[in-house]
């Protein structure tokens, strides 16, 4: 039997074992329509062992899961930014079809892709794109 400390230990570790945001945007709109993981892989066009592997942070997110996310759940504006936040928050790798870009372009994204910048020259770029928004 476990004593108290080791309940407390696996209880903790199972509240924790989802490691991405994204995993837990998707497990409270789970909770908070009374949806089983099948319910919502359903809904969501996917398997609910794929979903679990999304929520887990062991498949990546797949394009359309944003869209397919907002228009099977009735999301407020505050919801559907704290869903984008999420994927991006637990996106650590993307794909870039480099096809049409320019060969300065693709500098750039080498360049940020290498890891060899120093925050001074990234927080250009940023303040550069950021007026670029406006």
């Amino acid at each position: 039997m476990y004593d108290l400390c080791g309940i407390i230990y696996i209880i903790w570790k199972w509240r924790n074992k989802m490691a991405t945001e994204f995993g837990k945007v998707l497990r409270i709109i789970r909770i908070n329509t009374s949806e089983s993981m099948r319910d919502m892989a359903e809904k969501l066009n996917i398997s609910a062992a794929y979903l679990s592997a999304i929520e887990n942070g062991k498949r990546g997110i797949p394009d359309n899961l944003e869209e397919m996310v907002i228009k099977n759940y009735n999301l407020t504006e505050n919801d559907k930014t704290k869903l984008k936040k999420a994927i991006i928050d637990s996106t650590n790798k993307i794909k870039v079809d480099l096809t049409d870009f320019a060969e300065k372009k693709k500098q750039v994204y080498f360049a940020l892709s290498s890891n060899k910048l120093d925050e001074n020259t990234i927080d250009e770029l940023c303040e550069i794109i950021n007026k670029n928004k406006k």
